[in-house]
């Protein structure tokens, strides 16, 4: 009889994990009209391509840039391993740092009332026109480059986390003061919690951000990357070079992208709204 206990607490508790396991499921209905669309599109690309009403100066065919990836696959792998490092590096970079200041202020009142209204302003301020100077502090290479989409990627996270660990439930936090809760234990059981939503769309604004920041960045202080190849291959009129180089941006922007919607499917417990729970 024991044995038997012992066997359906064991199920029951397997039943409860799987239950409570993250699962990433993706639905069809969710991939196959963007797929269908981008076939329709490169299908329509085709036709007008061949039928001149598209000139291949301004927009080079599919199969032209089909045969870039092929017979430049190594300029091009090259030249994007160095975009995604700079991308990647200055993603993480200025989340982190937006994260640990957006706490800092958060419990520091002081340092809230002096800094927050500037870093208000400086929503205004276009962070690629530092990159000039930037260059001239770092010299030319990947620091400036990763400086300028740590910058550009910085307040978006700042900002929401701030608005996010300023949602936490006031209740719990009178609950937990009871308890005599340390500042680190409030923290880790209901702001933190209570800020990933708002962390995950900032971090969703941010994986495009990050990129465009980096190729723009690229444009006017770096020797290699995909900015550098798009500039190098307009002014020798190269354009189904060009072409390839975007496309593989804007794929490496996805993927970034899709990285960060996944991890926030695997912390769903803690990211759902309180209305999805």
């Amino acid at each position: 009889m024991s044995s038997l206990s012992l066997a359906d607490a064991g199920a029951t508790e397997r039943s409860e994990s799987a239950r409570t396991r993250p699962q990433i499921n993706v639905p069809l209905g969710l991939i196959l009209p963007p797929a269908l669309f981008v076939i329709a599109l490169v299908g329509l690309w085709a036709v007008l391509s061949a039928t001149g009403v598209i000139p291949r100066y301004i927009l080079p065919a599919p199969d032209a840039i089909l045969n870039e990836f092929i017979r430049n696959y190594p300029v091009l792998t090259k030249h994007a391993l160095a975009t995604m490092g700079e991308a990647v590096a200055g993603f993480l970079i200025g989340n982190i740092v937006a994260v640990v200041m957006a706490i800092l202020f958060s419990y520091s009142g002081l340092l809230k009332d002096a800094f927050y209204p500037f870093a208000l302003i400086s929503r205004a301020i276009p962070i690629i026109a530092f990159t000039p100077l930037l260059v001239i502090v770092l010299g030319r290479g990947q620091p400036p480059v990763i400086a300028v989409v740590s910058i550009a990627v910085y307040f978006p996270a700042f900002l929401n986390m701030m608005r996010g660990l300023a949602s936490a439930d006031v209740d719990y936090h009178e609950m937990l003061h009871t308890l005599s809760a340390s500042r680190w234990q409030r923290l880790r059981i209901v702001d933190w919690p209570a800020s990933l939503p708002y962390l995950f769309a900032a971090l969703k604004v941010s994986a495009s951000i990050a990129f465009i920041s980096a190729l723009v960045a690229e444009w006017i202080g770096a020797n290699q990357g995909l900015g550098y190849l798009v500039v190098i291959s307009s002014q020798y009129f190269k354009l189904p070079t060009l072409w390839a180089a975007i496309i593989v941006a804007a794929v490496l922007t996805l993927l970034l992208l899709a990285i960060v919607v996944i991890l926030e499917r695997l912390l769903h417990r803690w990211t759902a709204t309180a209305a999805e729970l």
